[in-house]
């Protein structure tokens, strides 16, 4: 049985969404982002209820197994997209030797290893607009995978993860088309051709910029800023 001060303890820990872990993010001065995986418990430990008991053995087993005065993550990313909290988010995590100072530790309810589970569906849309909020903050560099931390031999978060493939969707995130960086000179009137319904681009996402409009290509556009302009609809899709 736990003692009152356990349970008091314990009964910090929140189940929050995506939206307002960010929102709460904002009152904090992290600098990066440290991704980290359970391995144990995974995917199959989680029914759709048990955060909160999820959370709170994770709690158990850092105090007292590895006697750390508190959880070692900020947050656990659980597989329905939501958070569920952990340390104060005023303390620095246990989570990469020498880069704990100024960090924000998440880490993925799963075992994210070659044949295990799998980082899909809201868990990965949580976690890469989790990415994203300190890659405009912070740049991209600022988010850190475990296994990059100095002298570190783990897999964590999983040698599934490629973390320049994860990178890549983190980037792209927003954009109108992935291949057009937003640094891009002509990025704003690409973005704004598309608002405007007279570019589409390619059903992969892209646009590819730089590749020669076609006749076929220019014959649509014409026709489309000619339908823009007067009002009137001259070829029915």
């Amino acid at each position: 049985m736990r003692s009152k001060k356990e349970v008091i303890k314990l009964s910090r820990f929140e189940i929050v969404t995506i939206e307002e872990l960010l929102k709460r993010l904002e009152k904090y001065s992290y600098r990066q982002l440290h991704i980290h995986h359970t391995w144990k418990p995974d995917h199959s430990n989680f029914n759709g209820k048990n955060h909160i008991q999820l959370q709170e053995g994770m709690y158990i087993y850092h105090t007292k197994t590895n006697k750390w005065q508190d959880i070692a993550q900020h947050v656990t990313l659980m597989p329905d997209g939501t958070f569920v909290t952990g340390r104060n988010f005023s303390k620095d995590p246990v989570s990469i030797q020498g880069w704990n100072t100024g960090a924000f530790a998440v880490e993925m309810l799963g075992n994210f290893d070659i044949g295990c589970d799998k980082l899909e569906g809201k868990q990965k849309e949580s976690l890469i607009k989790l990415a994203r909020y300190f890659a405009e903050r912070f740049g991209p560099e600022s988010i850190k995978f475990h296994n990059e931390g100095p002298g570190v031999k783990k897999t964590c978060p999983g040698s599934l993860l490629d973390k320049k493939e994860f990178m890549k969707e983190v980037l792209a995130m927003g954009k109108v088309f992935k291949d057009v960086e937003d640094g891009r000179w002509s990025a704003k009137y690409i973005e704004a051709a598309k608002n405007l319904d007279l570019i589409s681009g390619n059903t992969d996402g892209t646009f590819h910029p730089t590749s020669p409009l076609t006749r076929e290509q220019a014959a649509v556009l014409m026709v489309r800023l000619y339908e823009k302009i007067t009002g009137r609809k001259v070829v029915e899709e």
